[in-house]
């Protein structure tokens, strides 16, 4: 039975930089979805329970994820650098 332990590095570095551009794309499309319900023309409670529960609720659940994925994205660039490091010695 043959078993591969470690990494390939360069394959870890492009997931790190790829969950670091989905981290940014998250953030661009709360921005635009924001910008475009300000935008629209809608009065009254519905509208106004919508736009609540968009920035109290929706808005902070996308910014956690943003997060959350930069932070995977950071911790595999990480553990690629500390593989890398340890390969050299």
């Amino acid at each position: 039975m043959n078993a591969t332990k470690g990494m390939n590095v360069e394959e870890v570095r492009r997931m790190s930089a790829q969950l670091r551009d989905a981290a940014e794309e998250i953030t661009r499309i709360e921005q635009e979805l924001t910008r475009g319900l300000e935008s629209v023309d809608w009065t009254g409670p519905d509208a106004d329970r919508f736009r609540g529960q968009w920035s109290s609720e929706m808005v902070p659940a996308m910014q956690q994820i943003m997060t959350s994925v930069n932070e995977l994205g950071e911790s595999a660039e990480r553990n690629a650098a500390e593989q890398e490091s340890t390969s050299s010695n």
